[in-house]
């Protein structure tokens, strides 16, 4: 039987679910490319019945028995904090901010109907001390999203998870001779997280409309080096992408 969820978000806790990167989607990237510095992650996704299957089907990579989702990571997912946060409140809104914030607290990788099992799961883990899921806090699922924002935005996140499968695909593949990844293909869990590859550039910018290619490689760039020589945790990958962007000679 399903159980109602109830939240609303409260700014006190923000850095449980605004750490310091967020999923970003192909489509989105045209419009934060000068936001985010931008990577690609893969995570394997366990089904949790039939249902999930089928609807893992359409959105994931199979790969070797296992369903692999393929994301554009905005940000340093090594830091706490969003670099937009701002006093704990986030700096851009409506259709710019991503939609993966926009469905806090609630996952696309499992179906509409089985999103309070995210929920249990997310308060064992990550959202334990989130202090959205109070008693009087609204109505947001009961068996189907009750908030019609949360429904939109997750139904176009599905289909943007649905339209960029094909090229993340791709790159996963073009991968397979790498260390990391044959590591992760054989641990049961883990994150293997990757530059945007030189040969995708230019089908990237295409499929996401980036007309001036020289200006997203400028932005990147930008951003890497930011994150690199500020203060807090620094990620590794970012000098690799760093020299992915060398060799494309801007």
């Amino acid at each position: 039987m399903n159980k109602p969820i109830k939240f609303q978000c409260v700014t006190d806790c923000s850095s449980i679910c605004c750490g310091g990167a967020t999923i970003l989607t192909l489509k989105e990237i045209v419009k934060l490319f000068k936001f985010f510095p931008i990577t690609l992650g893969f995570r394997k996704i366990q089904p949790f019945n039939a249902e999930h299957k089928v609807y893992l089907d359409d959105i994931s990579i199979k790969y070797r028995g296992f369903y692999i989702a393929g994301d554009f990571i905005g940000g340093n997912r090594f830091k706490k904090r969003c670099r937009l946060l701002k006093n704990s409140l986030c700096t851009i809104h409506n259709q710019l901010k991503p939609l993966q914030c926009r469905v806090i607290p609630f996952s696309v990788t499992f179906p509409e109907v089985l999103q309070d099992l995210v929920i249990v799961d997310k308060k064992r883990g990550s959202f334990k001390n989130c202090k959205g899921f109070y008693a009087d806090a609204p109505l947001i699922w009961d068996g189907q999203f009750i908030d019609k924002s949360l429904k939109e935005n997750f139904d176009i996140l599905k289909k943007h998870l649905m339209f960029q499968r094909d090229i993340v695909e791709k790159i996963f593949i073009s991968l397979e001779g790498n260390f990391f990844l044959k590591k992760f293909i054989q641990t049961g869990d883990g994150f293997f997280e990757v530059p945007i590859l030189p040969e995708f550039v230019d089908e990237i910018c295409s499929i996401t409309g980036i007309l001036d290619r020289v200006e997203f490689l400028r932005a990147q760039k930008s951003l890497f080096v930011k994150e690199l020589t500020f203060r807090g945790m620094k990620n590794s990958l970012f000098i690799d992408a760093l020299n992915t962007i060398e060799q494309l000679r801007i």
